[in-house]
């Protein structure tokens, strides 16, 4: 099953507007949210969480298997976040994750610019995917506590 385009598009911009705090967020959200944005394709499959969580396991042992661990600036979050794209991609055969990009927080506190991923799962929900702690969770706090601020997606 897969979901046009023009619908992924508005559940990812109500995504990253959930995610604001304030009014004034929230319209430049809206605002600049398709501008930052691309989708490649026309339609986009559905995946199941547990195709997610199986990918995350085969995803993590790849990793330890070749020996890649963080490095910043040369494998952060933009290449572990593109890696499972491609990953997904690759071994599941479907369009299903996305890159997600933005800011992160802890509490209050801006950490900085991060990507992660975003995955269209069965009924048309969105959940959001740390590629770096195999996580998955739907709303924008990690089960760890952190704080996802969604600026735009490259699907």
């Amino acid at each position: 099953m897969s979901v046009p385009a023009l619908e992924l598009i508005k559940l990812c911009l109500s995504k990253a507007v959930e995610s604001s705090t304030n009014w004034k967020s929230k319209l430049l959200k809206t605002l600049f949210f398709s501008l930052r944005s691309y989708f490649f394709d026309l339609y986009y499959d559905i995946c199941s969480l547990d195709e997610i969580h199986n990918a995350l396991e085969k995803f993590k042992s790849e990793l330890e298997s070749l020996g890649i661990e963080y490095i910043p600036d040369s494998f952060d979050c933009d290449d572990y976040a593109s890696a499972f794209k491609a990953f997904f991609s690759l071994h599941y055969k479907k369009n299903s994750v996305g890159l997600a990009l933005g800011r992160i927080y802890y509490g209050k506190q801006l950490l900085g610019a991060h990507a992660w991923n975003i995955v269209l799962l069965t009924g048309g929900v969105l959940a959001f995917v740390e590629p770096q702690t195999f996580e998955v969770f739907f709303t924008n706090v990690s089960p760890d506590g952190f704080t996802y601020e969604l600026e735009a997606v490259i699907w």
